[in-house]
């Protein structure tokens, strides 16, 4: 049995999407100091800052990255 010739490429999609899934996590949990400047806010202890919006794009990333590395590997078992 070979391998399937883009097996590299499943692996790295994958990987990436961990890695962005993780850099969001850890831009979603700084501090307050560290958010940055406000972008939405809504009363005085709700607000969507600067670091919360790229964290949450990087977990949308990671996820992304991760369903295209599963969607490849199923292609690749199929043929």
């Amino acid at each position: 049995m070979s391998l399937p010739k883009y097996n590299w490429l499943v692996l790295a999609l994958s990987g990436a999407g961990v890695i962005f899934i993780l850099l969001g996590l850890m831009a979603l949990a700084l501090p307050e100091t560290y958010e940055g400047i406000y972008i939405l806010h809504l009363d005085s202890q709700h607000s969507f800052r600067l670091m919360d919006v790229v964290g949450v794009f990087a977990l949308g990333m990671g996820v992304i990255l991760n369903w295209l590395g599963g969607a490849l590997w199923k292609y690749q078992m199929r043929f």
